[in-house]
Order: C-alpha cells, then structure tokens, then sequence
C-alpha cells in the first residue's frame, strides 16, 4: 500500500511571509507544507498557512470504485 499524498496550497507571496517571520529559507516552508518534515517548526508553519489562506489537499480513496467490472 502506497502512502497517500498530502500538501497545504499557498499563494507565493504567503509562502515568503512565513520564510521571513520564521527567518528560514522558503525551500523550508516549501518542505513544511508537502509534509516532508514533521519537526515542531515544520508544525507551525503548516498551522499558520491554514490560518492564512492555505488550503489542505489530501488524496483519498475512490469510493465510486467498484469491485466487479459490469
């Protein structure tokens, strides 16, 4: 079973905010928001791009998949 894709979609200019508040590189935040990184900062940078806009995409399961092909 393969691991489902996540990621926090966030406009550019956000993306340069939360890498000059927190003071780390933007490839960072980039890293935080495709849940790369797990570390408490990575954490806070996913809460703040939610509250800020940012939108959680996650994949999920076919549930018009059927078992038998009619």
């Amino acid at each position: 079973m393969r691991k489902k894709e996540r990621f926090i979609k966030l406009d550019k200019e956000k993306v340069q905010e939360i890498a000059a508040i927190k003071n780390v590189s933007i490839v960072t935040v980039y890293g935080a928001l495709k849940f790369q990184t797990q570390s408490p900062l990575a954490m806070l940078i996913r809460m703040w791009a939610l509250n800020n806009g940012g939108k959680l995409f996650e994949e999920v399961d076919n549930p018009y998949e059927t078992v038998e092909r009619i």
